[in-house]
C-alpha cells in the first residue's frame, strides 16, 4: 500500500529540524555486514566439499584464509557489498562480479602455488576449487534474495517524489489503479519553483530515495547536498527508473521525448549478447516443439478438429506478418505462433502481436509506443501476464506500461521466469467438464 502525503514547506520543514531533535537515519544493513555473511558463506561453502571429498572436517590453514580474503577483496572492489547494501545489485551484475571473482581467485590460487612450488593439484586443484566457487556462488544469491525481499521483513520505504504536476498526475493515476509491487510510504514536492532543499530533510524524513522528475534542474546547492544523501546510502532515481522498481511498469507519458535518448536507454533491446542468446533459445525450443508437435497437429487438422486461422499483424520494425492460430480459444490456440518464432516473426517472449491498425492508434495516443515494436512481438510477455486490474480504465495504456518495463529490463532470465509462469497457468485455462 502506497501512502501519499503532501510535504510541508521547505520553511517549515527547516523549522521542524531546528527546534526539534533530529531523528537517526533509517536503519539499513552496512556492506560490512553484507561481507561478513558473505565470508560465512564461502567457509561454510569449502567445509562443505572438503568434508565431501575427504570424509573429515578441515583443519585451519592458510588456504582457505587467503581464499576468503581473496573473495571479500575481489567483491568488495566491484562494489557488489555496496550495491547490496544500497539494493541496487541486479542479477546480471551478482553474476558478472561472482564470475569475475571466480576467475580471479582461481588464477591467484594457482600463482600462488607456483611460486610455493607447490602443484596446484597438490593443495587444492580444480577439482576442489571450482566446486568451492560454484557452491560459494550459489550461497551467494541468498544475499540478493535478502535484497529483493527487503519490503517483507524491513520497514516500509519512505520516498521523496519530486515531480511536476503532470509527472505527479500521472504516477498519482498509475499508483491509485495498479499499486506497487513493493510497497513504500510516498512523500511529494512540487518541482516548480522549488525552494532549496533543507540539509537535514532526508534524516527528518527517514528517506530511502529521491526520485527526480524529468523537468527538475537542480540548482548547484540541491545537486550537492543530494549527492552527500547519496553517500549516505539515501537512493537517487529518475521518475521513471523509480516506476521500473516500485510498479514494475514503465508509463508511456513517462518516456524521454528525445529520440536519442531513447536509443540509449532502450537500444539493448535491438541488440547486444542478451538479444543474440535470445534469438537462439527462440530456435532451439521453437525447433524442438515443432519437431514434437507439428505431426499430430497437422493430422488432427486434416481431421477437421483444428481449423488454422491467419491475421496480419505488425512485427520487428513495424515490419507486417501473417499470424498463425487454431481457431477457437484455449492454450491451444497460440501453437502454430511456434512457427512464426521458427521464421523469425515472432519471440517466444516479447510484447503481444497488435494489429496495423492498433499500432498506428497507440502511435498517436502515445509517442513511447513505437518503442514496443523494436523487439519481436512474442507468444507471452510481461504486458500480459497477469491482466489489467480490475479498476484499470485503459487496458491497453497498462499493457504499453509493462511492455516498455519489459524493453528496459529484459533478459534471459526474465524469459525463463514468464515462460514458467505462463506455463503455470495453461492447467487453469483448459476447459472443465
Amino acid at each position: 500500500m502506497v501512502v501519499s502525503q503532501a510535504l510541508p514547506p521547505a520553511s517549515d520543514t527547516a523549522a521542524a529540524v531546528t527546534g526539534a531533535r533530529r531523528p537517526s537515519p533509517r536503519h539499513q544493513p552496512s556492506p560490512l555486514v553484507y561481507a561478513l555473511v558473505d565470508a560465512l558463506l564461502l567457509a561454510c561453502s569449502w567445509i562443505a566439499v572438503y568434508v565431501w571429498r575427504y570424509g573429515s572436517l578441515p583443519s585451519l590453514s592458510a588456504g582457505p584464509m587467503a581464499l576468503v580474503v581473496a573473495w571479500l577483496t575481489i567483491h568488495f572492489v566491484l562494489g557488489t557489498y555496496t550495491a547490496l547494501a544500497r539494493h541496487q545489485l541486479t542479477a546480471g551484475r551478482q553474476l558478472r562480479n561472482c564470475v569475475a571473482t571466480a576467475i580471479l581467485v582461481f588464477m591467484l590460487a594457482a600463482a600462488l602455488t607456483s611460486l610455493r612450488g607447490e602443484l596446484f593439484s597438490a593443495t587444492m586443484g580444480r577439482r576442489f576449487l571450482v566446486p568451492v566457487l560454484l557452491l560459494a556462488f550459489f550461497a551467494s544469491q541468498l544475499l540478493r534474495l535478502s535484497q529483493v525481499t527487503a519490503h517483507l521483513w524491513q520497514p516500509q520505504e519512505r520516498w521523496l517524489l519530486i515531480a511536476s504536476a503532470q509527472e505527479r498526475s500521472i504516477l498519482s493515476q498509475a499508483i491509485d489503479f495498479g499499486g506497487c509491487a513493493i510497497p513504500c510510504g510516498v512523500e511529494w514536492r512540487s518541482s516548480d519553483r522549488m525552494p532549496p532543499l533543507p540539509d537535514s530533510l532526508a534524516t527528518l524524513l527517514r528517506l530511502d530515495g529521491v526520485a527526480i522528475g524529468s523537468q527538475l534542474d537542480p540548482n548547484p546547492r540541491d545537486r550537492r547536498l543530494m549527492l552527500d544523501w547519496q553517500e549516505e546510502g539515501v537512493r537517487l532515481l529518475s521518475l521513471s527508473g523509480w516506476a521500473e522498481t516500485f510498479l514494475q511498469r514503465l508509463p508511456a507519458e513517462l518516456v524521454p521525448p528525445g529520440w536519442s535518448e531513447r536509443v540509449q536507454q532502450f537500444g539493448h533491446a535491438r541488440s547486444g549478447p542478451s538479444q543474440r542468446l535470445k534469438r537462439l533459445a527462440d530456435l532451439i525450443v521453437s525447433g524442438l516443439l515443432l519437431a514434437l508437435l507439428l505431426p499430430p497437429a497437422l493430422l488432427l487438422c486434416r481431421c477437421g478438429l483444428l481449423v488454422l486461422s491467419r491475421d496480419c499483424c505488425s512485427g520487428r520494425h513495424g515490419r507486417p506478418f501473417v499470424r498463425l492460430r487454431f481457431a477457437g480459444t484455449g492454450p491451444h490456440t497460440a501453437l502454430p505462433q511456434l512457427l512464426n518464432v521458427w521464421r523469425g516473426e515472432m519471440s517466444l517472449v516479447g510484447p503481444r502481436p497488435f494489429s496495423i491498425d492498433l499500432i498506428d492508434q497507440l502511435e498517436q495516443r502515445f509517442s513511447g509506443a513505437e518503442l514496443r515494436q523494436w523487439m519481436r512481438p512474442g507468444m507471452t510477455g510481461w504486458g500480459r501476464i497477469a491482466g489489467a486490474p480490475p479498476q484499470e480504465p485503459d487496458a491497453i495504456a497498462w499493457e504499453l506500461a509493462r511492455d516498455l518495463y519489459y524493453l528496459r529490463n529484459h533478459s534471459l532470465l526474465l524469459d525463463l521466469r514468464l515462460l514458467l509462469f505462463s506455463l503455470a497457468q495453461v492447467p487453469g485455462q483448459l476447459p472443465r467438464r
